[in-house]
């Protein structure tokens, strides 16, 4: 779906974030962010909501939080429009300063709190001068990860406890709380007895995937880009929002509902298909059999590329990724390739 629908639930916790529009810079001083995290601190006695986490970036925000009594667009849209109008004062500009609209996620499953916690925590880290960003770690996760080296890992913790705008140092008791900072529901589940214990617990949760060089994302599971939680309890909530949205919309999310197929399966079938087997496919120069089904299984059968890549094995993720483009520049003209298409996809999917 173009646009993931908002659920509201009473007291539902919510992961909440927002880009500058355009991708540019929301937060350009310091006292821009102060101006935001005052704001923010206004939520909990006007909206009933509790703010557990926080981390301010230059031209993105993300907040973790529960809302007890008005829902969360209500709350997020008070607290962008009051920002963007002093962001505007203060900068002699007019304009939209976010870009559309805000993406809030729906926790129902609470034991991945921490871990929401801890990928919102992390992004200071998740740039490419410390090993982490991005294509670092696509490509973690398809060859593993290398050892960083203590001395990366040594800047990579310094980063992370240094960083200013965000409630990790709270946490990590570097400095003392806000007033309007809730902190009784991340940590415990960590571990440790005593409150000392606890906070040992967190920091080497939390450190952790700094130090291996691999971090965990926390939307694995993730319902129709909107819910995390039980898969049923997700669903019914998801439909229940979706009502009014018309047929087209309520056909897309039931497509995205349908259980991903397996790569043994995609795979198969793709062998019935062309008549040849898998091995065969990879190894003879100009077969496009392997980029058509890498390419089908990540438009139409809901395989993120990275994840394809690592199932096969004995290719690069900027080689694959040029493969499907190239197969599906192709398929445009070439009838056989684009019959191969329609019939790998109705194969699997009548199979689910």
């Amino acid at each position: 779906m173009a646009r993931g629908p908002r659920i509201h639930v009473p007291r539902g916790w919510y992961h909440v974030t927002s880009r500058g529009n355009g991708g540019e810079v929301i937060f350009g001083s310091d006292e821009d962010r102060r101006r935001f995290l005052g704001l923010v601190a206004e939520v909990p006695k006007r909206f009933g909501a509790e703010i557990h986490a926080f981390v301010l970036m230059d031209n993105h925000y993300h907040l973790l939080m529960r809302c007890l009594r008005a829902d969360v667009s209500e709350t997020i849209r008070w607290l962008q429009t009051a920002y963007a109008i002093r962001y505007n004062w203060a900068h002699r500009r007019r304009g939209h300063v976010f870009q559309g609209r805000f993406k809030s996620l729906l926790i129902r499953d609470e034991g991945a709190l921490d871990r929401v916690a801890r990928y919102l925590h992390l992004n200071p880290v998740r740039i490419a001068g410390l090993g982490l960003d991005k294509e670092a770690q696509r490509r973690a996760r398809v060859i593993g990860s290398e050892d960083p080296g203590a001395e990366l890992v040594a800047r990579r913790i310094r980063v992370l406890r240094e960083y200013p705008w965000s409630s990790w140092r709270v946490y990590g008791a570097m400095e003392r709380a806000p007033g309007w900072l809730t902190r009784d529901r991340i940590g415990p589940g960590c571990g440790g007895g005593t409150r000392r214990a606890q906070l040992s617990a967190l920091m080497r949760y939390t450190e952790a995937p700094i130090r291996e060089g691999r971090l965990e994302n926390p939307w694995e599971g993730l319902v129709a880009g909107a819910v995390l939680g039980d898969a049923d309890d997700a669903k019914a909530l998801v439909r229940e929002a979706m009502k009014g949205h018309g047929e087209r919309a309520k056909e897309r999310l039931e497509k995205s509902f349908r259980k991903l197929p397996s790569w043994k399966e995609i795979v198969g079938a793709a062998e019935k298909i062309l008549g040849r087997s898998w091995e065969s496919m990879s190894e003879r120069h100009g077969d496009w059999g392997r980029d058509g089904t890498m390419a089908v299984a990540t438009r139409e059968l809901g395989w993120r590329l990275v994840d394809a890549v690592g199932a096969v094995g004995d290719v690069g993720y900027a080689a694959a990724a040029q493969g499907v483009r190239r197969f599906w520049r192709r398929a445009e003209e070439d009838v056989a390739m684009k019959r191969f298409t329609k019939e790998l996809s109705r194969r699997v999917l009548e199979s689910q």
